[in-house]
C-alpha cells in the first residue's frame, strides 16, 4: 500500500511582520537584528524601496490586508501568529494603508 504525502498549507499571507507593517503604514521600524522589511537598514524613507518585489507583495496580499485595516482590529498575535510588539499597529476604516495609496 502506498502512502500519500500531502504539503501543510500555511497561510496566504506570508509577508512576514515587518513588510506588513511596511505596506500597512509607510513607516520602516529597523531593530538591528531580525530587520526582514524592504529597507537598507540606512533610510527610512519607504518611498526609496517600491519595487516589483513590493508591489507583487501587496498584489499577493492586498485583499487580506485590506480585510484587516477595515476591521479596525489590532497586529496581534490572534490576528497575525508572527506579530511583533514594537510593530503594534490598528487597521483604520476611515482611511487607507499605505501602500493602497502608492502602489494601487
Amino acid at each position: 500500500m502506498s502512502t500519500i504525502m500531502r504539503r501543510r498549507r500555511g497561510s496566504r499571507l506570508q509577508l512576514g511582520p515587518y513588510k506588513r507593517h511596511e505596506l500597512l503604514t509607510g513607516e520602516i521600524k529597523i531593530v538591528t537584528q531580525g530587520y526582514s522589511g524592504y529597507g537598507d537598514g540606512v533610510n527610512i524613507d519607504l518611498t526609496a524601496f517600491i519595487s516589483d518585489e513590493m508591489r507583487e507583495d501587496w498584489s499577493r496580499n492586498r485583499d487580506k490586508l485590506m480585510e484587516f485595516w477595515k476591521s479596525g482590529k489590532y497586529t496581534t498575535p490572534d490576528v497575525f501568529p508572527d506579530s511583533l510588539p514594537w510593530l503594534f499597529v490598528r487597521g483604520r476604516a476611515g482611511r487607507l494603508p499605505w501602500a493602497a495609496q502608492h502602489l494601487d
